[in-house]
């Protein structure tokens, strides 16, 4: 059984993420642009209303470096009202909505500033982002593919090209992706991690601790690339630099409910079923709706000869996610096979 991994999709937020993802690698993080522009309107605009929009917008951007996202909104709101041509306003007010927790709003925004102006990249690359939380894997290929056309150089496109191509299968296609978005951007830990990951979906675990490798010194607050590191080292059987990857990510985020998770997979490898439980338990109580989490813990229950509680535990595992019947009947099959043969050497 695979440990989780921890993905990056890569938006132009000046070094930004939000986190956003099995009995396979997982957690996904997204980086927005956040690059807010100005008006269109050059300062001694002819037209007073478009002049006026733009003293909004300016404001509205210095509240949004503030984290005073609702006075930020509350200007693009003027702005757009005042002049409502101004693609910059609905694209600052899209980030600003993205950042309150409302995508849905954040997505309109962003179609409305790609309306007004077809050539504005940032809009493309964070619309991607929207639609990648939404699971519009090719309406994200779709804005990636735009904003490449538009400029080549720019790295963040590729790099979440390559995620979207990742989330459908094509791992080729992904690191390909990656690959190139490192060329032009050698700097971003979230690339290199995301390059790891797809490597490790190829069963490349040294590619993949490399890149995390890289990424952990580029950042070393970096706890989802400690965390994906450890797991590509449990694959390739060092467990002891696992479980220093794994305890370290938890240093860094003690609330990072994939990182407990796998710390859980190397506990029951090892044959700790105590400690492999309790770190189960723990990614379930940070993330109540992670089905593999109660899969694992009902494993390590089963192999406690506890089988009433495996049996709640599967039973809410299925509930969360049914796709998971064929792996998790193979896997009880499994542990149950390991548990007479234990039982029969008594």
């Amino acid at each position: 059984m695979q440990p989780r991994l921890t993905e990056s999709i890569t938006q132009q937020t000046e070094g930004r993420t939000m986190n956003s993802q099995r009995l396979l690698p997982a957690l996904i993080i997204i980086q927005l642009t956040i690059c807010l522009l100005a008006s269109c309107a050059p300062a001694r605009a002819q037209n007073l209303r478009a002049a006026t929009a733009s003293s909004y917008i300016e404001r509205g951007n210095e509240w949004f470096v503030k984290g005073e996202y609702e006075r930020a909104m509350a200007d693009f709101d003027l702005a757009i009202a005042t002049d409502p041509s101004q693609a910059n306003a609905y694209y600052n007010r899209a980030l600003t909505r993205f950042h309150l927790g409302r995508p849905d709003e954040a997505l309109a925004d962003f179609n409305h500033a790609i309306k007004l102006n077809p050539r504005l990249i940032e809009a493309y690359v964070d619309r991607g982002g929207v639609r990648y939380l939404r699971g519009d894997l090719d309406g994200v290929i779709s804005d990636c593919n735009k904003a490449i056309e538009l400029n080549p150089r720019l790295a963040q496109p590729w790099a979440n090209r390559g995620l979207a191509r990742g989330a459908k299968g094509d791992h080729q296609g992904a690191l390909a992706d990656f690959d190139y978005a490192v060329k032009l951007d050698p700097r971003r830990a979230e690339t290199y991690n995301n390059r790891g990951v797809a490597r490790f979906r190829l069963g490349d675990y040294g590619g993949a601790i490399s890149d995390q490798t890289r990424a952990i010194k580029l950042n070393p607050g970096f706890p989802e690339a400690w965390s994906d590191r450890g797991a590509a080292r449990q694959m390739k059987g060092d467990f002891d630099g696992a479980l220093a990857d794994y305890n370290q990510a938890l240093r860094l985020n003690p609330r990072f409910a994939d990182a407990w998770f796998n710390r859980g997979t190397f506990w029951r490898a090892k044959g700790d079923f105590e400690r492999a439980e309790a770190d189960f338990t723990r990614a379930i109580e940070l993330k109540p709706h992670l089905a593999d989490a109660y899969a694992q813990r009902g494993l390590v229950r089963l192999l406690q000869s506890r089988a009433n509680e495996a049996q709640r535990d599967f039973d809410r595992c299925l509930a969360l996610d049914k796709n998971l019947r064929q792996s998790l009947e193979r896997l009880i099959a499994g542990a149950k096979q390991q548990l007479a043969g234990r039982n029969s050497m008594r």
